[in-house]
Order: structure tokens, then C-alpha cells, then sequence
């Protein structure tokens, strides 16, 4: 028994013609008529009486009637079911390896609560490694750290904000309401690699001749932040960072920040990647600076 056989039986018994059926089935009368009757043998029973004037139904074909209605509406149930599962809403999110950070985190937290029908895949990454990804349509939108070359119309600038010196509650600097490079030559200190300003940082230290002690060299800023905030090194991050016995202290003339945003491939009419900027354009607020900035 085949879909298209209930199709046309039903399409008969609906016109009363086997030519009208086949009209309504964009198929020849000849096609349709030989679907009909090979139903009839595989079911043993004949469904119509044919006539000249109009076909009509006989008692097993009336009790076949309902039974051909509802293996279709099941059909038809079990083909959207799929469709809407094909068709659920997901974004390929790429982030910033070092916006693991409070603002970012609660906006993730509030779209997948207000748009839990989304599906959200997260990668991290570093700068470089993110912008490959979104070339090679690995990710649909990533959040990064913009440099202000990016075209304008694939770019939205969520905040901006400066980079602190982080030391642990213990460290001698920690009661500082601020400090200058000066005071941060020869501390031992954490070199962050995957530091979006680790070169511009370099350039400004050696202009102000301070130079701190390299103790640690790390890609991962959990490792950085174990080592801050066990008062082995000091580290610069920026201001959103924030970690439980580590202290955030402005530098008066480190004037270094970042611009965090969205960033993603042209011609992109992704449904998802329009409603996620637009709640990310509406909700990202920048963070709050402590008193002593």
C-alpha cells in the first residue's frame, strides 16, 4: 500500500470521477485508475462502484474512508514534526577566549532565556582563530574584540572598556586607589599571549621604561588569574574580569582599551544572527567601574 494510492482513492471518492480526480492529481486518468485498483487487490475488497454518472463508495470502501484520512493526518503530523525539528532556530556562537567575563556571560544567559527556542553552539578561541573560523563558515557570529578596520555594516560595538592591573588582596599594591607603570617595574608578572593589546602594552612599557618581571607566560587566563590570585605574579586584564580575592586597580597612564561587538559574514540573513545583535545591541550595557576608577 502506497501514500499515493490512499491519495487517489480519496481524491475519487472526493469528486465522484475518476478524470476529476486526476485533474485535481495532476496525473493521467489512466495512472490514477490503475493505482485505485491495485489498492482494491492488495486490500481485497472493492472501495468503489463505478458508473457512468458518478463513482461512489461501497460499504468496505465508506470503513476504509476513515481509516485513509487518519494514516494521512499521521503522515502529515509525523512530516511537520520533522520539518520543525529541521527548522528550530540555532546560532554558531564564536567568543573571544578573554571575554569570558560577567557583561558577556549575562547576555548569553538572558537571550537563551528570553529566545530559549535557539539553539546556541559556543566556540572559543583567539582573535585570529575566531575571524578563520567565520570565514570559513564554522561560526555564523562571533564576539570579539574589534579593531575599527571591520566593515561597518557587519559590525556592532556593544562597549568599550579599559585594561586594570589585577593583583591578588594580599599584594602590597592591593590598597592603591591607582598606580603607574613605574610602580610595576621588576614585580613579577603574567604575560597573557592571547592578550588582544599585548604588543600596543609591550610599547607603552618600554616607553615608560618600567619593566616588569615575566613569571608565567600562559594562553589560558584561568592559569593567569590562579597566579594572581595566589599573589604569585600581577597580571593587566580588562576591567570585566572579575574573580573573587583579586583586586582591580586603574593605571593612571596605561591608556590602552578595547572595543568588545559582534561580527559577522556579509550577506548574513540568518534569522538568528539579526534577533541575537539586535538583543545584544539592546542589553549589553558596559560594565559597571568600581569607585576608585
Amino acid at each position: 500500500m502506497e501514500l499515493r494510492q490512499i491519495r487517489y482513492f480519496l481524491a475519487v471518492q472526493e469528486t465522484g470521477s475518476f478524470t476529476r480526480a486526476a485533474e485535481k492529481m495532476f496525473v493521467t486518468q489512466p495512472a490514477l485508475s490503475s493505482a485505485v485498483k491495485t489498492l482494491e487487490e492488495e486490500l481485497g475488497a472493492q472501495l468503489l462502484v463505478r458508473s457512468h454518472k458518478r463513482v461512489s463508495l461501497t460499504a468496505a470502501g465508506l470503513r476504509f474512508r476513515d481509516r485513509a484520512f487518519a494514516i494521512l493526518a499521521e503522515c502529515n503530523a509525523a512530516k511537520r514534526d520533522l520539518m520543525e525539528q529541521q527548522s528550530q532556530r540555532q546560532i554558531r556562537l564564536g567568543i573571544l577566549s578573554t571575554l569570558n567575563t560577567p557583561p558577556i556571560n549575562q547576555l548569553i544567559h538572558h537571550f537563551h532565556t528570553t529566545y530559549p527556542e535557539v539553539i546556541i553552539h559556543l566556540q572559543s578561541g583567539s582573535k585570529d582563530a575566531l575571524a578563520h573560523r567565520l570565514g570559513q563558515d564554522q561560526v555564523d557570529l562571533i564576539m570579539t574584540a574589534l579593531s575599527g578596520d571591520e566593515a561597518s555594516l557587519t559590525t556592532l560595538p556593544l562597549f568599550q572598556e579599559r585594561f586594570m592591573l589585577m593583583v591578588s588582596s594580599q599584594h602590597h599594591l592591593a590598597t592603591r586607589s591607582s598606580v603607574r607603570l613605574a610602580d610595576l617595574h621588576g614585580e613579577p608578572f603574567v604575560l597573557r599571549k592571547n592578550c588582544e593589546v599585548l604588543d600596543q602594552g609591550k610599547r607603552v612599557f618600554l616607553t615608560e621604561q618600567a619593566q616588569p618581571r615575566i613569571t608565567c607566560r600562559t594562553d589560558e587566563d584561568s592559569w593567569a588569574m590562579s597566579m594572581v590570585r595566589n599573589n604569585l605574579a600581577a597580571a593587566i586584564m580588562a576591567e570585566s574580569v572579575d574573580e573573587a580575592g583579586v583586586v582591580k586597580i586603574p593605571i593612571v597612564d596605561f591608556g590602552l582599551i578595547r572595543t568588545v561587538g559582534c561580527l559577522w559574514r556579509s550577506h548574513c540573513e540568518q534569522e538568528a544572527v539579526q534577533q541575537f545583535t539586535t538583543f545584544a545591541a539592546q542589553h549589553c550595557a558596559p560594565p559597571e567601574r568600581s569607585a576608585t576608577g
